[in-house]
C-alpha cells in the first residue's frame, strides 16, 4: 500500500535553499503557495543547509506544516554541507543517528512520512547504512525509511537487509531510464522522482517532449504542467518531486494533479518518451 493516499506532486525545497540569490522570505512564500496549491508532500534534507544554519531546509518543512498541519514530510540523512560549495557523505550509524535526532529537533518530531539515506551512491557500505536506518525506525526516529540515488543493483542487494519503503531517484523525462521505477513498482516500493524536467543542465523540456509541448501550446497550458499530469497518469506509484524557485512555477506544477488526462495526451507522452529511447 502506498504511503501517500493519492497521486500528486511533491514540493522540493533544495533550490530554495541552495539556489544562488535565494532569500528566506521568498523561499517561505514559495512553500506556502505550493502547499496551498495542494502539494502531496514536502521534500527536504539535512544537506539543504547554509554554512551558517544547518536547519534552513528542514525549517521550510516547518513552514509547510504550519500552513497545512499534517502535510507529509520527507527528509534525508547522511549527506551534509561542509562549506560554501562543498558537501560530504557519511552513512555511518553514528552520523545517521545524529542527523535523525537533529531532524526530530528541528521538525518537532520524526518526519511524518520518510527518512532517506541521501546519497546512497556515495556511501561505502550501503547495507550497513540501511541496517542503521532500520534501527532508527525501530527506535521511533523514522516512521519509514528508504534510499536516494540508488541503482537497481543496489536495491537488489538491500532486499535481504531491511524492508525499504521508498526510493527517491532522479527521473528526468526523456533523459533517464525508468529501470529503478519499474523495479520499485514490481515490488510495491513507492518511488519519488526528483528533477522530472531533467535538471538545470538538461535541454529544455519542450525539446524532449515536443508532442506534449504542441498539445500544451494548443491548450494554452505550460508544457511542465501537462508533462507532470501525463507522468502521474502513466506511472502509478511514482510521485514527481519538483523544485520551483518562483511562486507561479510552484502553483503551476502542483496543480498538474488536477488536470484530466485524455487519450491524446497519453499518446503524445508515450510517443515522446519512446522517441528518446525510454519507452513506458
Amino acid at each position: 500500500m502506498s504511503m501517500l493516499d493519492e497521486p500528486g506532486v511533491v514540493l522540493g525545497v533544495a533550490s530554495l535553499v541552495l539556489g544562488e540569490g535565494m532569500e528566506q522570505r521568498h523561499a517561505e512564500l514559495v512553500v506556502r503557495a505550493g502547499v496551498d496549491a495542494g502539494a502531496a508532500a514536502l521534500d527536504t534534507a539535512r544537506a539543504y543547509a547554509s554554512v551558517e544554519d544547518d536547519a534552513v531546509g528542514e525549517g521550510l518543512a516547518v513552514v509547510a506544516e504550519e500552513r497545512r498541519p499534517g502535510i507529509p514530510v520527507i527528509t534525508k540523512a547522511g549527506h551534509y554541507r561542509l562549506g560554501t560549495a562543498s558537501w560530504d557523505a557519511d552513512g555511518s550509524a553514528a552520523r545517521l543517528r545524529r542527523d535523525a535526532e537533529r531532524s526530530v529537533e528541528v521538525l518537532g518530531g520524526p518526519p511524518s512520512l520518510l527518512l532517506l539515506l541521501h546519497r546512497a551512491d556515495q556511501v561505502d557500505d550501503v547495507a550497513a547504512s540501511v541496517r542503521a536506518l532500520d534501527q532508527l525506525r525501530r527506535d521511533g526516529l523514522a516512521p519509514r525509511i528508504g534510499v536516494s540515488n540508488a541503482s537497481v543493483e543496489m536495491l537488489e542487494q538491500l532486499e535481504e537487509v531491511a524492508e525499504i519503503d521508498a526510493v527517491q531517484n532522479r527521473l528526468g523525462l526523456g533523459v533517464d531510464s525508468f529501470a529503478e521505477y519499474r523495479y520499485c513498482r514490481a515490488r510495491g516500493i513507492d518511488f519519488f522522482a526528483y528533477a522530472p524536467f531533467g535538471g538545470p543542465r538538461a535541454a529544455p523540456l519542450a525539446t524532449r517532449v515536443p508532442r506534449v509541448a504542441a498539445l500544451a501550446a494548443e491548450r494554452e497550458l505550460s508544457v511542465h504542467r501537462l508533462a507532470l499530469a501525463a507522468m502521474l497518469d502513466a506511472l502509478p506509484g511514482c510521485w514527481p518531486v519538483v523544485g520551483p524557485r518562483r511562486i507561479e512555477s510552484a502553483v503551476d506544477s502542483i496543480r498538474a494533479r488536477e488536470h484530466e488526462v485524455d487519450d491524446a495526451l497519453r499518446a503524445a507522452f508515450a510517443d515522446d518518451l519512446a522517441s528518446r529511447g525510454v519507452p513506458l
